[in-house]
């Protein structure tokens, strides 16, 4: 080697560190300010790095150094992933791919064999990157325009295999042929990183496995999948002595079939597994069926009192891509006792029940309003019947909540009946509540007539004048009966004084009888007239009347007042 070309090599090597280097000593700086917490510095190196790489990109492009240009263009796509730019990201793992799609054409040229595969694995990593970036379309155009061109130096059997890779990816997505595709996956994984590792390029083997994950997606997105779930259904009212069931339901919701499936059962110490299997494995779990899997399980010892275990279930399956999947079901938590709940619970309920007809006699024998109360009883009877569906039905816990409430309301009501203060209070409440309803009936009752004797009163107040209106008529008419009595009685007695013929004085009796009659009428104390009143006799006496029914309704309605206050 001449010296001319010793320094140019030399200056080439120190770029290339110098152009690797770059970028990733920004990644080793992100990394640090993640560990420090500080995101923000993180992201900024990671977008000098991405930058970075895409320079050194150009750089090596601008040389023909193709492969170091696609590695460059690759890790700026695994920079651009990592801040989730998923445009950059695409355009530069598409760059990364045109660039080895260019470098296996330096390998292809020299008509070698050997370097041929090279090429050919260069070429269909590039074809797997289009794919992984999901331009599949690209990559299957790119696979065969490659093979068409390059037909004549393609001549191995194992150059042939790497080169039909896409074309076998391609059909198994066209016609969902899981076999096509298990043949395709295989020869990627065994052949094509092979060949990746003879011509110096492990670096892109990541991005094979990328492109496999793509095609399962795809064939994920057209493939009918299982969808499983799982429930555990768990006893309950138990006691150590007695072996029980737990029953663990598997339902395949999905559209496919699920297949591999393999569970174990995880249950606390101090419980044994009497019937069934701590591991098991189901070999299909057919689209929209449940399997259940029981087991039975008994206390490894006779305990007293309650203590609680943990059972949980872990699985796993696959689908037709054996793609694995987990689920968990639990954990749910086992509760032994030394007796049985739910027979306590019933003799509870027989007890309470006792208490219902002493309670009941009692509210009716109490000061207390029985109606409202016993109600309420009643409802707590409807309440423990209730409860003992519950029992009955296994609802422990509701039939429980019920039957406290049950007794915290009777012994509420005990309680209340059997306070003699309270009674005492509530008889003084109840008297006080009918003397203020009494005054409230009766205060309007006695307003009403003092005012309607008030208003009888004003009443012949008004008509006083007319009253006295007609005394004075009736004196007037007295006073011309007088009057004229006086005149009958002086006429009569010169009438019998001149009666002096035989023949007048035959009238003398019946004048004098005139003059007896007229002085009759003179003397009746009856035309006496005497002083003008202020109100005649009638008025006055049925003003003092009404004067004294007011009073009398006032003394009334005082006494009253008196005794309900």
């Amino acid at each position: 080697m001449s010296d001319e070309r010793a320094r140019k090599w030399v200056e080439e090597s120190q770029k290339d560190t110098v152009r690797q280097s770059a970028g990733s000593q920004h990644i080793q700086a992100a990394q640090q300010a993640e560990r420090a917490g500080d995101y923000a510095k993180m992201e900024s190196e990671l977008e000098a790095a991405g930058q970075a790489f895409l320079q050194s990109a150009v750089e090596y492009r601008a040389s023909k150094s193709f492969k170091k240009a696609a590695l460059n263009m690759c890790d700026a796509g695994d920079v651009f992933s990592e801040l989730s730019d998923a445009s950059k990201s695409v355009e530069a793992y598409r760059r990364g791919a045109d660039d080895l799609l260019s470098a296996s054409s330096e390998h292809l040229m020299w008509g070698d064999d050997a370097e041929t595969g090279k090429g050919t694995a260069i070429a269909m990593t590039a074809c797997m990157i289009y794919i992984m970036i999901g331009k599949e379309a690209d990559a299957f155009y790119k696979a065969r325009g490659f093979v068409a061109e390059n037909s004549s130096k393609i001549r191995l059997p194992a150059t042939i295999r790497l080169s039909q890779i896409p074309q076998m990816l391609e059909s198994a997505i066209q016609t969902l042929n899981l076999d096509a595709f298990a043949e395709a996956e295989n020869a990627a994984v065994t052949e094509l990183k092979s060949a990746l590792a003879s011509s110096a390029s492990t670096e892109f083997a990541k991005y094979v496995d990328r492109g496999l994950d793509m095609v399962r997606d795809i064939l994920r997105g057209k493939l009918k999948v299982p969808k499983i779930s799982s429930h555990l259904t768990i006893p309950i009212d138990l006691t150590f002595t007695e072996a029980f069931s737990v029953k663990l339901s598997i339902k395949n919701s999905g559209e496919g079939d699920a297949t591999n499936l393999k569970l174990e059962w995880f249950i606390d110490e101090g419980l044994n597994i009497t019937s069934g299997e701590r591991t098991k494995t189901i070999p299909t779990v057919p689209a929209g069926e449940t399997i259940d899997v029981p087991i039975m399980i008994r206390s490894a010892e006779a305990l007293g009192g309650t203590r609680e275990f943990s059972i949980l279930v872990r699985a796993t399956y696959e689908d037709k891509l054996k793609t694995e999947y987990s689920l968990q079901a639990g954990p749910a938590v086992l509760t032994l006792k030394d007796y049985k709940e739910s027979e306590k619970l019933l003799h509870d309920c027989s007890v309470t029940e006792g208490r219902y007809g002493f309670l009941k006699a009692s509210i009716e024998e109490s000061e207390f309003e029985a109606e409202p109360l016993l109600r309420i009883v009643d409802g707590l009877v409807a309440s423990l019947k209730k409860a003992r569906t519950d029992v009955e039905n296994g609802n422990l816990d509701s039939a429980k909540a019920r039957l406290q409430i049950v007794n915290d309301m009777v012994d509420q009501i005990d309680a209340l009946i059997g306070d003699d203060a309270l009674i005492e209070k509530v008889t003084e409440a109840k008297l006080a509540e009918k003397k203020a309803y009494a005054l409230s009936k009766i205060i309007p009752a006695f307003d009403e007539a003092i005012s309607s004797a008030t208003k009888q009163e004003t009443k012949l107040r008004t008509e006083l004048p007319l009253a006295l209106s007609e005394w004075d008529a009736s004196a007037e008419k007295k006073k011309r009966i007088y009057a004229a009595a006086k005149i009958i009685k002086d006429l009569s007695g010169q009438v019998k004084v001149r009666l002096a013929t035989p023949e007048l004085q035959v009238l003398e009796a019946s004048i004098s009888d005139i003059q007896l009659e007229a002085e009759k009428i003179v003397n009746d104390s009856h035309l006496v007239v005497g002083t003008r009143p202020e109100s005649p006799e009638k008025i006055e006496m049925a003003l003092v009347v009404a004067r004294s029914i007011q009073n009398e309704i006032r003394q009334l309605l005082a006494k009253k007042k008196s005794e309900l206050t």
